[in-house]
């Protein structure tokens, strides 16, 4: 089951907390991350989601990022206290620094229980402008 009746990712360079609980997002990616040679250090990595209309309360995030040429990095996250059923929720995963390894496929993988299967997979590549 969906965790939320809609899901949007977006992956960012940084995100800021604005007067009023509005976010900016700065450095918007689209599918792909464009740097000049690898490996490559990224000073943040931002994954912004966006659930709408939650389904099921969760306490907790587990978050995988798989990039070539690296080993997993595998972290949980405590959802933040105020998650109801029928709630929209943002939620910023986030990683400083962050090495690139080498170029190719790239995923965030989130899931809602340690062992569950990902219920949200945010896919990207890593590419080089050489």
């Amino acid at each position: 089951m969906k965790i939320a009746k809609n899901i949007k990712t977006i992956l960012c360079d940084d995100v800021r907390q604005e007067i009023g609980g509005k976010m900016s997002l700065m450095g918007i990616y689209s599918k792909n991350i464009i740097v000049n040679k690898v490996p490559a250090l990224l000073p943040f990595i931002n994954l912004v989601v966006m659930l709408e209309d939650v389904r099921e309360p969760f306490d907790k995030l587990f978050v995988s990022v798989i990039t070539p040429k690296s080993d997993p990095i595998n972290i949980s996250y405590p959802a933040p206290s105020d998650i109801e059923k029928g709630k929209n929720i943002n939620l910023v995963v986030g990683f400083s620094p962050f090495k690139l390894n080498d170029v190719g496929s790239a995923k965030f993988e989130i899931r809602f229980s340690e062992s569950g299967k990902a219920g949200i997979v945010h896919n990207f590549s890593i590419k080089t402008n050489e």
